[in-house]
């Protein structure tokens, strides 16, 4: 029997969830089931970080003490997750006893190895981010220096701290690098090592408690804290007993050792650099893969608790279409490891045309001639000659996808089952054997055998993302719902039969026009519903008006024509070097991979992003834009992004592409 341990990040307590922490957790969640229902000795763990500064504010604003606003939301997590169908083994909280226990190893184990010192440390700090800030990690807007994830200034931390030799596992970090699939997706990889390689510092892993109470103290140390990444990172291993029971042979080890955190990406450099430096400090071995995802965003803005504009409440969706539809939509419409932005007219869309009209037409389609022509049985039937060994190779099919953490390309295999077999029924037409005469029962049997078996195949590979869905279409088909339970196994007959069907019922009622946009308009934050100011007519607006109303000419409304686009060459380009072009202040200069040659380029997105975060992204290069002369280097074409007067995001695909792939 093989081992999953599978790892959300612990979520900060300054919210409730939001549809980025249900994207992270439901994609764990039906990873843990897929291993569950092929045999893996499973766990799923996923949890709440809880002490900090930024936590210690909020619950100083709200009038409460700090465990006592960490225990409300706590509970709010909790429901949620029970609502959501979320499998957990275990919620860590970081306030419990037993993970400050774990803590308090894991500083002293790093501590008996000789990398935690006493300096000053003199530098930034940002509260949103509860991280350290270099001058690359920052940009200037006004004369401060803005954190560019949470848009607030840093603030300036002069203190005297525990350190934490990082920079002496910088060839170990390499090392581990190298090894495959360590880091998932390779861009995450190669960026993480280009960080190291660009050289590390030593980490401060505390802070005075006159500056920050609310943490677990340092051992030996009670004017301090631990550093919050410090404290959360331990989790992973205190449920499993703490830093001193893993270190150990035994069945927590043997858990460890096949560990897989699921972060995003704003997360990547605490578990790829920090975290297994930590580890081999403490005499421990690393988790067995990281697998970072990206960013959903809302109208291309990340999700942010401070952005009302971009918040998308599970909970609100779940009320009104059910929480099967969400899940699904998330696994399937994003591929894990890259962005997606989220609409509701994309989630009311696949929920009419995949889950409605494919899998929830087929059930109601099947089951109603089961009734009506076979008087609700189906008798066994062993399927054509291979029926049976083609049903097993798909499930494998889609198995091998949710075992390489492929969710959606999973589902798109299962949606293929599900259109093939409403062709079949198109091709067979079992209501016209029906009425030929004598009816051909055998016909009908066998015909309608053929939609059960795919159904109940269907029902077992999309159990991880829709467990309920799984198990309502095997109860109407005449199985056991258990049966949602396993995965496919060796064929020993294609349809094996069941019991008497039902009368069918849809798992996902039709919605009309009126009721959708009824929907979309609950949904919306009450600040993107805000009616735009009225417009005032100036002296000058008649004629602006009247200008506007007249047709242009292409030449003068800037259209172009199809053979003016095709002239532009744009194309996939990877960055394989970054680094900013000496005193400017905007001004990066990257060299990107072509697939048959390098190109180097200048380009104003600085302010946005830090060198070392874009080596190994993929972005969209303008490949026959004349080269010009900036700043001494001369930069052959460009490369694409959002914003005008300020850079907001790269243009990105959706998946990599070899580099130098056509774009159209």
């Amino acid at each position: 029997m093989s081992r999953f341990y599978i790892t959300t990040p612990i979520y900060y307590v300054n919210a409730a969830p939001h549809l980025g922490t249900f994207y992270t957790t439901v994609v764990a969640d039906a990873l843990a089931r897929f291993h569950r229902a092929v045999g893996d000795d499973t766990f799923f763990l996923t949890g709440l970080d809880e002490h900090g500064q930024k936590i210690e504010r909020i619950a100083r604003e709200r009038g409460m003490e700090p465990q006592a606003y960490c225990d409300g939301i706590a509970d709010e997590f909790q429901k949620t997750w029970n609502r959501m169908e979320i499998s957990n083994d275990d919620l860590i909280r970081t306030t419990s006893l037993r993970h400050k226990k774990a803590v308090g190893e894991m500083w002293a184990r790093m501590q008996a190895a000789g990398d935690i010192y006493q300096a000053e440390y003199d530098g930034m700090y940002c509260v949103g981010c509860e991280d350290w800030k270099s001058e690359d990690d920052v940009v200037l807007e006004g004369g401060e220096k803005i954190c560019p994830t949470h848009r607030r200034p840093v603030e300036r931390v002069k203190e005297k701290n525990w350190f934490f030799r990082l920079t002496k596992y910088a060839d170990h970090l390499l090392d581990l690098y190298d090894q495959k699939d360590f880091i998932r997706p390779e861009s995450r990889r190669n960026e993480v090592a280009s960080f190291v390689r660009g050289g590390l510092k030593d980490i401060s892993v505390s802070r005075m408690k006159k500056s920050v109470s609310w943490g677990i103290p340092v051992p030996g140390d009670p004017d301090h804290v631990v550093y919050v990444w410090i404290d959360a990172l331990t989790n992973y291993l205190t449920v499993l007993g703490g830093p001193d029971v893993v270190a150990q042979p035994g069945p927590a080890r043997e858990r460890w050792e096949e560990c897989h955190h699921l972060i995003a990406k704003d997360i990547l450099r605490f578990h790829a650099v920090y975290w297994p430096a930590m580890l081999k400090s403490a005499g421990l071995p690393p988790p067995a893969g990281i697998f970072c995802h990206g960013y959903l965003t809302v109208k291309g803005q990340k999700i942010s608790k401070s952005l009302p504009a971009t918040k998308v409440d599970p909970n609100a969706i779940a009320e009104e279409l059910g929480v099967e539809p969400l899940r699904y939509f998330v696994l399937r419409e994003y591929s894990l490891g890259g962005d997606g932005d989220f609409t509701y007219e994309a989630l009311l869309q696949r929920y009419e045309s995949e889950l409605g009209n494919d899998l929830g037409n087929l059930l109601n389609r099947t089951v109603s001639m089961v009734r009506q022509y076979l008087g609700g049985i189906v008798q066994p039937w062993g399927g054509h000659p291979g029926e049976a060994n083609k049903l097993w190779s798909e499930g494998n099919a889609v198995g091998d996808s949710w075992t390489r953490m492929e969710p959606s390309f999973a589902l798109d295999r299962a949606w293929m089952c599900v259109r093939n077999t409403n062709a079949h029924i198109e091709a067979t037409k079992p209501w016209v054997t029906w009425k030929s005469p004598g009816g051909a029962a055998d016909t009908l049997n066998r015909d309608l055998a053929y939609c059960c078996a795919w159904l109940r195949g269907v029902a077992k590979m999309i159990a991880p993302a829709m467990p309920q869905t799984a198990r309502d279409i095997l109860r109407q088909i005449g199985r056991p719902e258990s049966d949602a339970d396993t995965w496919l196994s060796e064929p020993p007959a294609f349809w094996p039969g069941g019991e008497p069907m039902g009368p069918p019922t849809p798992l996902f009622p039709r919605l009309d026009p009126e009721r959708k946009a009824e929907l979309i308009a609950k949904w919306l934050p009450p600040e993107t519903m805000a009616a735009p100011a009225p417009q005032t007519q100036t002296p000058s607006s008649a004629a602006t008006s009247a200008a506007i109303s007249a047709p242009a000419s292409p030449a003068e409304s800037g259209v172009i024509d199809k053979a003016d686009f095709d002239r532009v060459d744009l194309r996939a380009a990877k960055v394989v070097a970054c680094e900013r072009v000496p005193k400017t202040e905007k001004l990066l200069k990257l060299t990107l991979d072509m697939g048959t040659e390098q190109r180097t380029i200048v380009s104003g997105i600085a302010g946005a992003y830090a060198p070392e975060t874009l080596v190994g992204r993929t972005v969209i290069y303008l490949a026959n834009l004349k080269p010009a002369k900036i700043r001494g280097v001369i930069s052959q074409g460009m490369i694409l992004a959002a914003g005008d007067a300020e850079v907001l995001a790269l243009a990105a695909l959706d998946r990599d592409v070899p580099a130098g792939t056509r774009i159209r």
